[in-house]
Parts: structure tokens; C-alpha cells; sequence
């Protein structure tokens, strides 16, 4: 087997613990917010740990910090929404609404790259919001994690996109670990507020224990340092495609693993089809115009 070959294993891997996360999250029984908590604060610490051991931590400038500060804060909304999605509905839904972000990318580039609008954005933006609707239709006693899922899906194109220029000039490992410590301390404050900080936050059983680690350790952290060596390594078309079927291998396992709670109407389908497939096409677009 080659180490091409082997690479491009590893991406889908990856992809498929990507599509996990929505699994897990309907798993763990305790609410998004403390759940988000959790997630950022053992990732951080692991990847503290994982760069502290291979003597790779950075110094930053204040100015540097606080911009990481506030993608953190992006972070922490968009997976606090992303969860809350995914128990107000199901993982169908919150992974098809999860999709729609390149939508809002297509749209926030533009506006922070200062470049004119591609007309076959609008094309591929227009597929989308059909596919959208079509999914909305046949999502009946759904529509508030719908809601909450477009939410997340804004917000994750928010931090993709400040990330796309600030990953240019900082390493992103030492990016993320800022990052992920940052959106578990605007949690923490935020529960402070909330009266939420007390026993309650670690009495919690031995099995949202296990899947918070597993989501933490395996979803966020191995995941994250594994992509970043397969990026180096494949093309960026190539990984960019790969993500994009996050969605599908998601919608796939969410069937496997809970069965009939997971499987919608046919119409469902083809407008989760148009979404994801309207995603792809608009990266092979890009890739012919790079070209």
C-alpha cells in the first residue's frame, strides 16, 4: 500500500470521527452548553500536552490572543448550537442544516477578501437554499432544530473563515489549542453567570463520562492533529471533497447506530442530496478555476 494510499484512508477516517461527533452528541444525555464545556476544555488540555511533549508551543502577541479569543467565542457557539440541534431534532437534520456553511462562506468571503461575488456562487447558493427548503417541508415537528442547525452552520463559516487568514501567519495546532481554551472559559463564565457552576458539572454518569472523553480526546483532538498531517500531505481539493461528505457518512452511522429515530421521508432525502451535492460541486468549481 502506498503512503498516498494510506494518507487517503486516514482523511476518510478521520472524516467518518468528524461525522461521529453528531452520534456522540446525541448519546450524551447532559444539555449542549455543559457539554460544549467539557469537549473544549479536555481538548485543549490534550493538545496542550501533545505540544508541550513535542516542545512546540509558541509565544503570541496580546493582539494575536484576543483575535483567537474571539474565533473561540465563534467556536463555542456554533458547537453549542450544533448540539442543541441534534437533541431538538435528530442528527439527520443538524449535520443536512451543518452543510449549508460553505453557503455562508461563499457569502462572508467576499465581504473579508474584498473580491467580487463568483456568479456560480449564486448558482450553487440557489441550489442549496432549494434543497433547504425541501428539507424543511418534510422536517415537521423539527423546524426548531432546523433553526438552530442553520445557526450553527453560519457560525462554523465564521470561524472557518477568520481561521482561512489568521492559520496563514500561526501554527494551527498552537491556533486551536488558544481557541479551544478560550471557548471553554467563555463557557465556564457563561454557566457562572447562569448559577450552573457547582457539583452538578461533574456529577454526571459514568457513560456521558466515557462518550464527553471519547468526543474530546478521539473527535477533537486526535482528529484535529491528524488532519492537519493529511493536509500537508494531499491536495486541498482532495481534503476539502473529503469534508464534504462529513454530512453523508454522518446521516449513514446516525442510521446504523439508532435506527428508525434517524430515517425521515424520501423527500428528506433528496434535499439533503441537493444540499451535499450542491457543496461538492461548488469545490470542483473552485479547484477548475484555480486551474
Amino acid at each position: 500500500m502506498t503512503e498516498r494510499t494510506k494518507t487517503l484512508l486516514l482523511m476518510h477516517f478521520v472524516v467518518v470521527i468528524f461525522g461521529f461527533t453528531g452520534i456522540l452528541g446525541k448519546l450524551i444525555t447532559i444539555e449542549a452548553v455543559p457539554l460544549v464545556f467539557w469537549r473544549t476544555a479536555i481538548g485543549a488540555g490534550a493538545i496542550y500536552v501533545w505540544l508541550k511533549l513535542k516542545n512546540k508551543i509558541t509565544k503570541k502577541s496580546w493582539t494575536t490572543i484576543a483575535k483567537l479569543c474571539g474565533v473561540g467565542i465563534l467556536i463555542a457557539i456554533h458547537w453549542v448550537t450544533f448540539f442543541a440541534s441534534i437533541k431538538a431534532s435528530n442528527v439527520s437534520i443538524a449535520l443536512t442544516m451543518l452543510a449549508v456553511s460553505p453557503l455562508f462562506v461563499g457569502f462572508l468571503e467576499p465581504v473579508i477578501f474584498r473580491r467580487k461575488i463568483d456568479p456560480k456562487e449564486i448558482f450553487i447558493a440557489a441550489i442549496i437554499v432549494v434543497g433547504v427548503g425541501v428539507t424543511l417541508r418534510y422536517s415537521s415537528g423539527y423546524e426548531w432544530g432546523v433553526f438552530l442547525g442553520l445557526i450553527s452552520a453560519l457560525f462554523a463559516s465564521l470561524f472557518a473563515t477568520i481561521n482561512g487568514v489568521l492559520v496563514k501567519t500561526h501554527d494551527a495546532s498552537n491556533i486551536s489549542l488558544v481557541e479551544l481554551f478560550c471557548a471553554s472559559l467563555a463557557i465556564f463564565l457563561l454557566m457562572a453567570v447562569r448559577g450552573e457552576v457547582g457539583v452538578e458539572l461533574i456529577q454526571m454518569n459514568l457513560m456521558d463520562w466515557f462518550y464527553i472523553t471519547i468526543l474530546a480526546l478521539v473527535a477533537t483532538s486526535f482528529a484535529f492533529i491528524a488532519f492537519t498531517h493529511v493536509m500537508k500531505i494531499l491536495t486541498p481539493f482532495t481534503t476539502t471533497v473529503a469534508i464534504n461528505l462529513e454530512p453523508l457518512y454522518a446521516i449513514i452511522l446516525a442510521v446504523i447506530v439508532f435506527g428508525e429515530e434517524e430515517i425521515m421521508d424520501v423527500q428528506f432525502y433528496i434535499g439533503a442530496s441537493m444540499i451535499i451535492g450542491a457543496i461538492v460541486l461548488n469545490t470542483i468549481l473552485k479547484q477548475e478555476k484555480k486551474e
